[in-house]
């Protein structure tokens, strides 16, 4: 198998960590770039989204939560499904909220990518002030147990949001916000999170 990813996507960590929480470093990973015309990728994932699991039967899975959950399958026990009972929609809750804010900071993030004269700066601080909202709201709410338990999706989901601020450095989240840094710096030193950092000159 292969997982094809981009050195900047957030996504596409996402999907690195997971792999190597799972053991599953024999996934091989293929670094590629996206929106290019004659990328062979193409031929094989026709809408060019990152990241891209291929089997070895040449067919593959889109879609970042649809990866994680066959990865998840490859090595029991599963980690990233949704627990049973009382759990399942504080469960629920938590994760909508992390992937809302991790979709508008991507939104972000590729509006500033756009050349000087093509940026919406309506879109740009639109989602600013949604993702200063949302940091605030998990500030209020990272010391609680649910998000010192062992790494979930929802804990995938912010922090990789989070590291968005490698490529973003006005998304200022850490400002006034200690629990989410002290949150943060604890997940990046996670064996599994270190070892997904793309190689230099990537």
């Amino acid at each position: 198998m292969q997982l094809y990813v981009t050195p900047t996507s957030p996504y596409a960590r996402l999907a690195m960590i997971a792999r190597l929480e799972k053991g599953l470093d024999g996934i091989e990973l293929v670094w590629t770039r996206t929106r290019v015309p004659d990328d062979p990728m193409l031929a094989f994932n026709p809408s060019g989204r990152i990241p891209f699991l291929r089997l070895d039967d040449g067919t593959g899975f889109e879609d970042t939560d649809v990866i994680v959950d066959f990865i998840d399958t490859l090595a029991p026990p599963c980690r990233f499904a949704p627990p049973w009972g009382e759990a399942y929609w504080p469960y629920r809750r938590r994760r909508a909220a992390a992937r809302s804010m991790l979709d508008g900071v991507a939104v972000w993030a590729r509006e500033t990518l756009r050349p000087e004269g093509e940026r919406s700066p309506a879109i740009i601080d639109h989602e600013r002030r949604r993702a200063m909202r949302l940091a605030d709201a998990f500030e209020a709410e990272i010391a609680t147990p649910a998000w010192a338990a062992p790494l979930d999706m929802p804990q995938l989901l912010l922090f990789c949001t989070l590291d968005v601020e490698r490529r973003l450095p006005e998304f200022d989240w850490r400002t006034g916000r200690p629990g989410l840094v002290a949150w943060h710096a604890r997940i990046a030193a996670l064996p599994s999170v270190e070892g997904s950092l793309p190689p230099a000159g990537v």
